[in-house]
């Protein structure tokens, strides 16, 4: 079992929200090899630095633009139940290769049973909110709900 450690500075959900929110505003395309510049930093495009932007994340190693991998964001959150799931959380797979790890903000739960609302950085597709079976489309098994340890709660 991996201990979670902190990685950046404490903040809000509403802040993780807030920053998700500018990617969706800039509606950026998917990339696992660009990157994108807004008023929160530079990181890549993908999944991965979609959650480290948001989540306020500094790059790796920290001079370096682009936030963290998939497994990285694993090391800096917890597991936590389903029914624990508040705003600024993921459902991540951390675990396999650039093909099939994965990472999904969570917003709220949908009113249809066994959905969530999720911004979304994925391949195919720019910067999205959309509704998610839980806990993923795909490889449902594999998946996983948890906070980043540096979240301020109320």
């Amino acid at each position: 079992m991996t201990i979670a450690r902190a990685a950046g500075r404490l903040i809000s959900r509403s802040e993780i929200v807030e920053r998700a929110c500018s990617w969706l505003r800039d509606s950026v395309p998917y990339s696992q090899t660009k990157f994108h510049q807004n008023e929160h930093g530079i990181y890549r495009a993908d999944c991965s630095g979609f959650v480290s932007m948001a989540w306020g994340l500094p790059g790796k190693p920290e001079d370096r633009h682009g936030g963290s991998d998939t497994p990285g964001l694993v090391v800096v959150s917890s597991l936590i139940a389903a029914d624990e799931l508040k705003a600024g959380d993921v459902i991540i797979r951390g675990e396999g290769g650039n093909e099939t790890r994965h990472v999904v903000i969570f917003a709220a739960w949908a009113e249809e049973p066994g959905r969530y609302w999720a911004y979304e950085q994925a391949g195919g597709h720019r910067t999205r909110l959309r509704s998610v079976t839980y806990p993923y489309e795909t490889g449902a098994e594999s998946y996983a709900p948890r906070r980043y340890v540096s979240v301020l709660e109320p």
